[in-house]
């Protein structure tokens, strides 16, 4: 896997590749191997089933309360907790994730995955990483020296993994637990080059970057992110939201495959770690974690902490969970069935997805939406690299800001008409009542 001039990983096959087993290996391919397939092959004693959230033992919100784990982490920071937990308690010999690297070159990535293999190594990595990574290195690695792993990734990379599992039985045997991370979707390596630059610095003297910086001034739904200029003696932090393409859900150099995935919570890891973008806890800026745990042995682990009070637990229903994510429900499931019809109505191929109960058709002002979006996942690609080229943030800018700036529009009228659905659809449910 090789980073390509727009900051992605594309795979250089070799003149042997077997194109059968790189099929069965691919996410989006091969439909017998869907996320349904893989949790009723990888998670068979998990007992109750949901269409959104997939197959689940319990679901709750929850946050760390021992040590410095949710401070440190992008929300209630119970991803890094699981991983030390199950290193101290000697379950896991190591923890295969995204972990930050050093940067020589004006375009190389900002994180690579590796293993952790002390606590120490694991609290480095804590936070979300908004950045393209490929798996390829570090399975390799673990192909080599045996051992018990836990696998941390978005929802395609714990899909690949499992693909992998069922084709490698080293991988099957060492990677005994895997943690998915609820993904919008992932970001170019020129994402977080072009918010350095947005902010004052170039590319060439971004040292390292932070996504999801916490302070009890900002709401945790705000995305604050930290740049290291290098040779500076700390870090600056900025607010993404004013620059050009800096919100999230905007959808600024999103690969094309992120247009085609319908799993929001990666629903075949044995525990999916999440935010909790539900009211109650949105105004808490130290962060809660959305949890679906779909291994007894990692439920009763939680559990057990629980009772210690070293995490602090509370229930939640299976629609709770799916509410946490809606915009990202929104994306996966009625987005991509427009997505799907408008590719196929033009004649292109469409990859097979499953026929869910929330892949309905949306009206034509969410359909511009989506539109807009996959446009502009296309056209920042071609922006930045020709401002990296010409060496002016200028030309991105100008080429983008107006275009960010009328889907922003259209988003804030979709969320007004939704909310004015909302109230008038109560408002005549108390007068029936």
């Amino acid at each position: 896997m090789v980073l390509d001039a727009h900051g992605f990983y594309r795979p250089e096959l070799g003149a042997g590749a077997d194109r059968d087993d790189l099929d069965a290996a691919c996410p989006l391919l091969v439909p017998d191997l869907d996320e349904d397939a893989l949790a009723d092959r990888f998670l068979p004693e998990t007992p109750q089933r949901d269409h959104k959230i997939g197959k689940y033992d319990r679901v709750f919100a929850a946050h760390a309360e021992e040590g410095t784990f949710r401070r440190d982490g992008s929300s209630g920071g119970l991803g890094s907790w699981m991983a030390t937990e199950l290193l101290r308690k000697g379950m896991i010999d190591g923890v295969i994730h995204a972990r930050p690297v050093p940067r020589d070159g004006a375009e190389d990535p900002f994180f690579r995955y590796g293993i952790s293999r002390s606590v120490e190594e694991v609290t480095q990595a804590a936070h979300s990483h908004y950045h393209v990574v490929e798996i390829s290195e570090v399975l390799e690695e673990v192909k080599c020296i045996p051992g018990r792993y836990l696998f941390i990734g978005i929802p395609c990379m714990v899909k690949a993994v499992r693909r992998a599992q069922a084709l490698d039985p080293d991988l099957s045997d060492r990677i005994l637990f895997t943690m998915g991370l609820v993904c919008g979707h992932l970001k170019s390596v020129h994402w977080a080059l072009s918010l350095g630059w947005a902010a004052g610095i170039a590319p060439k003297d971004i040292d390292s970057i932070t996504f999801r910086v916490k302070s009890e001034n900002v709401p945790a739904k705000a995305y604050y992110f930290g740049l290291h200029k290098r040779g500076a003696p700390a870090p600056e932090v900025h607010d993404s939201a004013p620059l050009t393409g800096g919100k999230f859900n905007l959808g600024a150099m999103m690969p094309d495959a992120c247009n085609y995935c319908d799993d929001v919570v990666a629903e075949t890891a044995d525990l999916t770690i999440g935010d909790a973008w539900l009211p109650r806890y949105s105004f808490d800026w130290r962060g809660k974690n959305m949890v679906i745990s779909r291994h007894p042995e990692l439920t009763a682990l939680v559990q057990a902490a629980s009772e210690e009070g070293r995490v602090i637990i509370e229930p939640m229903t299976a629609k709770e969970a799916a509410d946490a994510q809606a915009g990202g429900f929104r994306q996966r499931r009625e987005g991509l069935a427009h997505r799907l019809a408008r590719r196929a109505a033009r004649g292109h191929w469409v990859p097979k997805k499953r026929d869910l109960p929330d892949m309905t058709l949306p009206g034509l002002l969410r359909a511009r939406i989506y539109n807009r979006r996959e446009e502009i996942a296309q056209q920042s690609r071609g922006a930045f690299r020709k401002a990296l080229d010409e060496g002016s943030i200028t030309l991105y800018d100008r080429e983008m800001a107006p275009i960010f700036k009328n889907l922003r529009r259209l988003e804030l009228l979709a969320a007004s008409t939704r909310i004015i659905s909302v109230r008038l659809r109560a408002l005549f449910s108390r007068r029936r009542s």
